[in-house]
């Protein structure tokens, strides 16, 4: 890839979403551009627009993709990289061709698990961000999103990691009682009665219901109880990955704070990384 100092950007494509960052010849952030994609495969008609402008006629701009492009069905099927690995190194693209002759596009080599089956695309640059600036790290990544992956790092490695769904739950069931947003404080009983009995989830879930048709349960009241039932949920499920672990977390926003909040009532003492500090670590790592 061009190295000659001129602009290059960064793309994050992942849950729905678009983020673009223009590094300019500094190395500093020059720009940002974001837009919800929902599930769009035309990913040159997608990106062309939003990147038009920050585009030079006269030359080719580098621009790394990490995410949905990158995947089994993406812009082109790269090779995926199987753990035990290394997370995406300097050079670890895959070069693909774009009509536009300005736009030079690199997809960023994901992550694969045999089992369970796990896949991993555009985490695989938080983890390589995360270990750049913090490369004596060893121990768990909790990497908070719509889809949170837990990521056992040792020696350098991905050693193995655990998908969970637990945003696209939330939603869902959320929707299906006509409440939307993020949760507050007060979520602690309900993250501690689903990691002591995530059998009762669904009836618990069903009282919740009744109790809000009934004027019962106010909205701020429904989003800590759903959202701490499922926190406690993913809990219970990736106990191996923080039970005595040295655990890194990292996300922003509100949702951060959830898990934050989840974790630290188990006494799971918590390392942080800002995420787009961290995304960007790892895109600039691995352009080299």
């Amino acid at each position: 890839m061009s190295r000659d100092g001129s602009n290059w950007m960064a793309v994050d494509w992942s849950e729905g979403r678009l983020r673009i960052w223009v590094i300019g010849a500094d190395g500093e952030v020059a720009a940002r551009e974001e837009a919800d994609v929902g599930g769009e495969t035309g990913y040159e008609a997608v990106l062309g627009p939003l990147i038009a402008h920050h585009l030079d006629d006269d030359s080719e701009t580098d621009i790394l993709i990490a995410g949905d492009p990158a995947g089994p069905e993406g812009w082109r099927a790269p090779e995926l990289r199987a753990v035990p690995c290394r997370p995406p190194e300097a050079g670890d693209v895959t070069p693909v061709e774009a009509r536009d002759g300005r736009m030079r596009v690199s997809l960023v080599t994901g992550i694969r698990q045999e089992t369970p089956a796990g896949l991993m695309l555009s985490d695989a640059v938080r983890v390589r961000g995360f270990l750049a600036l913090n490369d004596t790290f060893d121990g768990v990544l909790c990497l908070t999103g719509m889809r949170t992956r837990w990521v056992h790092i040792s020696a350098g490695e991905i050693v193995s990691f655990q998908s969970h769904l637990t945003g696209d739950l939330v939603r869902q069931t959320l929707a299906g009682l006509g409440v939307s947003g993020q949760p507050g404080q007060g979520m602690g009983e309900a993250v501690s009665d689903a990691l002591s009995r995530p059998e009762s989830l669904a009836a618990r879930l069903g009282s919740i219901e009744a109790a809000h048709r009934l004027g019962r349960a106010p909205e701020a009241d429904v989003l800590n109880e759903v959202w701490g039932l499922f926190l406690g949920l993913e809990l219970a499920g990736a106990r191996p990955y923080w039970l005595g672990q040295r655990v890194a977390l990292v996300g922003s926003g509100t949702r951060m704070e959830a898990y934050r909040s989840a974790m630290s009532a188990q006494g799971v003492l918590l390392e942080t990384g800002e995420e787009e500090d961290t995304i960007l670590a790892g895109f600039r790592a691995i352009r080299g």
